[in-house]
């Protein structure tokens, strides 16, 4: 048979063969509701899958119909991630899977998927946290968490995939069949053979490339909707992929391997290898003593990484161990199977014609030298252009300051800086339970906050994982921190964590961004100073003021900094004389202005918050929104800082929404005006994504202040 008929034959072989497998698996999988009910249940085990759900009910809950309950987000999205991990729910969302199959293949009508469970699980939880939280959750608790909706193009389409998957065997058996012919009626049957096994490894490797590129195209056109990212549902779209079709992805990687296994079973039959030597040869090095020392010294770390392996972890040696086996009995299998066919039907070629070892070593070894360059010339590449430069900007490189022209010339006190109250308290992250912001820090900065309030305490983590408060260590008792915050959070905090005060013997103390008390929630306060020294080096345009209510001695919020390689970014502002230019901090470097409410450091940049800074009355403002009632600081202090948020507990997010309303703000900035005789320099907030804190705060830089 001629060659190029031969190949077009054994192209066609191993599509149908490809194809065969392809069917079978939609076939068995895909196309029976059983199947695709598990796969279902499958992907909502995946933690990405489970993000996505729990994000999309949390805001249903928590933004459209108890806009109060936001402050517990953490606990609802605990609630929702423990309904969706019941066996009760893994059987309705089974039956909810196999309707959605019968309106995908048949056209019938839609389905919802509820969290009927929903209120019975994040009841107790808010009872024990929040009693108050607990009486408005809604009484008809039920959020859909998906509608599977019929598709006239998405019912045809898998209707069709159904009809061709019913050709799967014969497709499949022909293409074997095929496959064994062209070797059977070939001259050469060893180079069939080879022929074979690369014609079956491309085929499984295309065909596992093509189901990926189909992945990334179905993947790239998930979009978020509402306020989950497209990341997230991005990464949900993979997981639910990955359930449906991933084993797909490695039958045909196995196909692949198949066919490698037959090349290198042909590979070893020509080769004539004998075997007892090369064990022999294996004992040698893993035991031997004639080895250079050289090979000694690797065998000894190669030896002395197998044990750690084996200490670690024996089941991924014995995993690895039983691979290999089964490799090596598949390739000397059909090394075995290929040797007696026939190589060609005249004679194997003269040794005199091919090339001699020494001619192909050196070969080898360019070519082995010269991919070892290339690695070194790509890794350089990286290493010298990997990552942001962080030194300042030139003075022609500065375009905008903190987003805007406009103010790259004005003074520091002629700026209007937005900023969020309790900056560390974020529902987004794990264990604050009552938060007083919806986004974490690096997010509130990305969305244009310039003013962090954070609150450095002492805490020690007991054997629960919890960060108790060491007030002890603060000078401070029970009964101050209750008429500080209100016996409601106390209460709170003792129900999740128990009595205050007692903090486990022997524990490590460390500085934790807490409000007041870190049983409420905490985060690593040397994690806030990363988040910021990374924000700011991927920013170099951009100035923040960070202000401190600070628990701990003020040489450990220093040597906070110092370890956080931050003191590079550190301004030390005037005490007298005119404050410095946006323009001019950016193109120093120096674009963290650091306030402490208490007394300063000895460091310079440890700034006390009220000789430069002049505050508003928080007390006043949550009697009447409306006033601008001086607090503390002098009508000297250059800074003007308006705090804006209701103090109450829980956080009120309904009120935030009001009081961070357009025209409440002008309102309030019209009172400053008219009541301090200027206009504030930082306008904090709660819940600043609710309302038009950057509207108002944009308008003011565009007027000046």
């Amino acid at each position: 048979m001629r060659p190029l008929r031969r190949g077009a034959l054994l192209a066609l072989a191993v599509t149908l063969v490809i194809a065969g497998v392809t069917a079978l698996y939609v076939r068995t999988e895909l196309a029976e509701p059983g199947p695709f009910a598990e796969r279902g249940v499958a992907a909502l085990r995946s933690d990405a899958v489970q993000a996505v759900i729990a994000e999309e009910v949390a805001v249903d809950l928590l933004e459209r119909r108890s806009p109060d309950l936001v402050a517990a987000r953490p606990l609802v999205l605990t609630a929702v991630e423990a309904v969706l991990q019941t066996a009760q729910f893994e059987r309705v969302f089974r039956r909810a899977a196999v309707t959605a199959h019968g309106v995908l293949l048949r056209g019938d009508t839609d389905v919802a998927v509820e969290l009927a469970e929903l209120r019975q699980v994040l009841l107790p939880a808010l009872r024990t946290a929040s009693p108050q939280l607990a009486r408005v959750v809604p009484e008809d608790l039920r959020p859909q968490i998906a509608t599977i909706r019929r598709s006239d193009l998405a019912s045809s389409t898998t209707r069709t995939a159904d009809r061709l998957s019913a050709a799967a065997w014969p497709m499949l058996l022909v293409g074997l069949a095929g496959l064994v012919a062209l070797v059977a009626t070939a001259a050469n049957r060893r180079r069939a053979v080879l022929e074979s096994g690369v014609a079956l490894a491309a085929g499984g490797l295309l065909g596992a490339l093509a189901l990926s590129a189909l992945e990334a195209e179905v993947v790239s056109h998930a979009r978020a909707v509402g306020v989950v990212s497209d990341d997230e549902v991005r990464a949900a779209a993979r997981a639910t992929w990955d359930a449906m079709a991933g084993d797909l992805r490695r039958v045909l990687l196995a196909v692949a391997a198949a066919g490698g296994a037959g090349v290198l079973g042909v590979v070893v039959a020509a080769s004539r290898i004998d075997r007892r030597a090369v064990l022999r040869r294996g004992v040698d090095v893993v035991a031997g003593g004639s080895l250079p020392v050289p090979a000694r010294v690797a065998r000894g770390l190669a030896l002395t990484a197998l044990g750690v392996v084996v200490l670690l972890d024996a089941g991924l040696l014995a995993r690895a161990v039983v691979v290999l086996l089964g490799l090596a009995f598949v390739v000397a299998g059909l090394a075995e199977a290929v040797a007696p066919l026939r190589t060609s039907t005249g004679a194997p070629a003269p040794a005199g014609d091919r090339d001699p070892a020494w001619r192909r070593r050196p070969r080898a070894a360019a070519a082995a030298g010269l991919a070892g360059v290339a690695l070194a010339v790509l890794a350089g590449a990286l290493l010298l252009t990997g990552g942001p430069s962080t030194d300042p900007l030139e003075p022609t490189e500065v375009a905008t300051c903190n987003g805007s022209a406009a103010i790259c010339d004005r003074r520091l006190d002629q700026v209007v800086f937005p900023g969020t109250h309790n900056s560390m308290s974020a529902a987004d992250r794990p264990g604050w339970l009552f938060a007083n912001q919806r986004r974490p820090i690096p997010r509130q900065l990305d969305d244009g906050i310039r003013l962090l309030m954070v609150d450095p305490h002492y805490g020690v983590v007991n054997r629960e994982g919890r960060v108790r408060t060491d007030l002890q260590a603060e000078g401070t008792t029970r009964n101050r921190v209750a008429a500080q915050l209100g016996s409601g959070a106390i209460g709170a905090a003792e129900r999740l964590a128990g009595r205050l005060g007692l903090v486990p013997s022997g524990g490590e103390r460390r500085i934790y961004a807490c409000h007041t008390l870190c049983e409420l929630g905490a985060e690593g306060f040397g994690s806030v100073l990363r988040d910021v020294r990374g924000w700011l080096e991927r920013n170099r345009s951009e100035v923040v003021l960070l202000m401190l209510e600070s628990s701990v001695a003020s040489a450990e919020i220093e040597d906070a900094f110092r370890d956080a390689d931050l003191e590079d970014a550190l301004v030390t502002l005037p005490r007298e004389g005119p404050m410095p230019r946006m323009r001019d901090l950016v193109t120093s470097g120096r674009r963290l202005i650091v306030l402490d409410e208490g007394d300063g450091g000895d460091a310079s940049w440890l700034q006390p918050a009220f000789v430069l800074a002049q505050n508003t009355s928080i007390g006043a403002f949550t009697k009447d929104p409306r006033t601008c009632e001086p607090a503390r600081g002098t009508p000297e202090s250059p800074l003007l800082i308006a705090n804006s948020w209701v103090d109450r507990f829980p956080p009120p997010a309904r009120r935030a929404a009001e009081v961070n309303d357009g025209d409440a703000l002008r309102e309030r900035v019209r009172r400053c005006r008219s009541r301090l005789g200027r206009a504030p320099n930082a306008i904090a907030v709660d819940f600043y994504n609710r309302g038009d804190l950057f509207e108002v705060v944009r308008e003011l830089n565009r007027e000046g202040v």
